[in-house]
């Protein structure tokens, strides 16, 4: 079975309604997605017999590393602004599964960086970690990334792949966690393998229109408090 379970609707940055995710999904033939906005579950309660959809939220933490840390299998959203330790804290005290997204990024903010994913694992275990995601991070960092999940695996939990979809059809199950059975088991027992199955395509004022959407009407909607 495939699931794409970082996904993202009009809800915060993505530029689909969670019903048109949905029927993306359908249409690419998966199993599995996980309805993940950034610091909000407003689009996560979908239900359709086709799919199974996990109620999730890519929630940030404190400024100024701001890094992001997914939820999976949520029933109320955590609330961003908190450390990283408190964060998956909140998601494991609703019986949440806790997911590191996109790891080692070449960025400042939004991506864990290796010591601080090394400080997080010495008292708080995670559940998945992406080591397959869509975003860039060249050569040597995706070496770095498979070396640190060889010496830590055991605090770091399931591999998983995600699209990080925004796009609907156009990004969606671009890469994939294929699993067999009940996904969350899957993950527990961690028999989840990461696959990339093809190219984004996304056309460019698309892409430049949810930029614009991500990097100036969030943050400013957040500075007036309506997120």
């Amino acid at each position: 079975m495939r699931a794409d379970p970082h996904c993202h609707t009009v809800a915060s940055d993505g530029m689909v309604t969670a019903q048109q995710l949905v029927e993306a999904a359908v249409a690419r033939g998966l199993d599995l997605i996980a309805i993940t906005d950034h610091d909000t579950m407003a689009a996560a309660a979908v239900d359709d017999s086709r799919i199974s959809v996990v109620r999730g939220e890519e929630i940030t933490t404190k400024w100024p590393g701001q890094t992001h840390i997914l939820g999976w299998f949520l029933s109320k959203p955590v609330r961003s602004g908190m450390s990283v330790e408190d964060t998956v804290d909140a998601i494991h005290d609703q019986g949440g599964l806790v997911v590191i997204p996109h790891p080692f990024m070449p960025t400042y903010f939004g991506s864990i960086q290796p010591a601080a994913l090394r400080r997080l694992i010495e008292k708080n275990h995670v559940d998945a970690i992406e080591m397959m995601a869509t975003v860039p991070m060249g050569t040597r960092r995706r070496r770095q990334l498979e070396d640190f999940y060889k010496e830590h695996s055991e605090r770091l939990g399931a591999t998983v792949g995600a699209s990080d979809c925004h796009f609907g059809a156009h990004d969606l199950g671009v890469i994939v966690t294929n699993y067999e059975g009940d996904f969350r088991n899957a993950i527990v027992q961690r028999t989840t393998r990461p696959e990339r199955l093809r190219a984004r395509d996304v056309p460019t004022g698309v892409a430049l229109r949810q930029q614009w959407r991500s990097l100036v009407q969030l943050p400013l909607r957040r500075l007036r408090g309506e997120l």
